[in-house]
């Protein structure tokens, strides 16, 4: 029983050490308390970028993953978060809403990832988004590539870099106009 436990013990790999997503770089401006309000709904990355394992490099279709980090939570859940506060602190907290909070959003944000990929020297993001209004057809669409220095191909440089670039893409959302009438507005068009 001795030599088994010894035998497992020389076995057992180190802990896996958590990384997680960092909050976004600070905003440059003040934030405007006025406007629209948003909803950001939960983000989609590519399966293979949300699994635990974390991707540090990328050449090609080859990819190179951390081997004693994995991520702290899932990479979509992480990225959600970072990306709505970044967008709290561009537009004012006001402004956006979280799901349950009982207010009607005048505009729901949907993101799609097409790539949030450590390359050499760079982390690379890809991304589809639009704005749907709530009180009538319409909103605003678009696609946004970005390119952010990474200094390392590792666990820590990528999460950095990953959070720098979903603040630069929530300084790009925070200036694109949504083209939503603010839904209280319309609810007081229509008389109710």
């Amino acid at each position: 029983a001795v030599l088994t436990m010894l035998a497992l013990g020389a076995c057992a790999s180190a802990p896996v050490e958590l990384v997680a997503l960092p909050p976004a770089p600070a905003a440059q401006a003040s934030p405007t308390s006025t406007g629209e309000t948003l909803l950001v709904r939960d983000v989609s990355l590519p399966a293979y970028l949300d699994g635990f394992p974390v991707v540090v490099a990328r050449t090609g279709s080859a990819l190179v993953v951390s081997r004693n980090t994995e991520w702290a939570e899932r990479p979509s859940i992480g990225a959600t978060r970072v990306l709505r506060d970044a967008l709290s602190e561009r537009l004012g907290p006001s402004r956006v809403l979280i799901a349950g909070d009982g207010r009607i959003p005048d505009a729901d944000l949907t993101v799609e990832f097409l790539a949030l990929d450590p390359h050499p020297g760079t982390l690379q993001l890809d991304a589809r988004w639009s704005f749907s209004c709530t009180s009538r057809r319409g909103g605003a669409a678009g696609r946004t590539y970005l390119v952010v220095s990474m200094h390392r191909a590792s666990a820590e440089a990528t999460a950095a870099a990953m959070s720098e670039a979903l603040a630069r893409l929530a300084d790009v959302l925070a200036a694109t106009p949504t083209e939503c009438r603010p839904f209280a507005d319309d609810l007081a068009r229509r008389g109710r």
